[in-house]
């Protein structure tokens, strides 16, 4: 695939990841709603979080880089662990707080009683997306030194000569797999949004079971409206 081809077939799935940044947005709104709460600190993060990802994911598919396309698709990924895990968790006030206070998710249990290391996390949700663990193990690739780097390296190899290519700039015969990441980049911040819209549309329950609460509480000199 020659770079002028990379060009014209990246461009549509760049439109689609703005469009993605802006319905997370969005989305965000609808998680801070009326009445703000702990939880919406943790899941808005993970929210903004993810528009971060896009917009740098977009720049690296313009600039052909493919180790940090790799490594944002990993870090993607693991937005959807971390908010999985608030779903899942025995205890999701605790889960915030930690994660609030720099804490380690790993040192908490699901509702099944088990740890939720990053490696317990990404078979469980694997459950609901079944690509899910394979392409989290690829994607580490990136982040770690690994068969990949080399992989990159490597110009040619013949007539017992390897040829080494050290520069920023992509060779063209990697642009599928900067193709590929794309495709699994949007996969799964579709994957995270599925759960934020869950969380926006159970916080759109709360604010009209709060907004139904004010009334009463502001005859009574209560505040209905409080951080938890």
């Amino acid at each position: 695939m020659t770079n002028d081809e990379y060009l014209h077939e990246i461009a549509p799935k760049v439109a689609t990841l703005t469009e993605l940044s802006s319905e997370t947005i969005s989305l965000c709104q609808g998680i801070i709603g009326r009445n703000l709460t702990k939880e919406d600190f943790y899941f808005s993060a993970s929210a903004n979080r993810c528009i971060n990802l896009i917009a740098g994911f977009a720049d690296m598919l313009k600039s052909r880089n493919l180790t940090c396309a790799g490594v944002l698709l990993r870090m993607q990924m693991d937005n959807c662990i971390r908010t999985y895990a608030a779903f899942i968790a025995e205890n999701r006030d605790a889960v915030v707080d930690c994660i609030i206070q720099g804490g380690k998710v790993s040192d908490y249990k699901d509702k099944n009683g088990k740890k939720m290391s990053d490696r317990y996390l990404k078979y469980e949700i694997s459950k609901m997306d079944s690509v899910f663990a394979d392409v989290y193990d690829q994607a580490s690739g990136y982040v770690h030194l690994s068969e990949k780097a080399f992989y990159q390296m490597i110009d040619s190899c013949e007539d017992n000569k390897i040829t080494l290519y050290t520069r920023s700039n992509l060779l063209e015969r990697h642009n599928p797999a900067l193709i590929e990441a794309t495709d699994a980049f949007i996969h799964f911040v579709n994957l995270h949004l599925d759960m934020l819209r869950a969380v926006a549309e159970s916080k759109e329950r709360l604010d009209a079971a709060l907004d139904e609460q004010k009334p009463i509480a502001e005859s009574t000199g209560k505040n209905t409206a409080v951080l938890r």
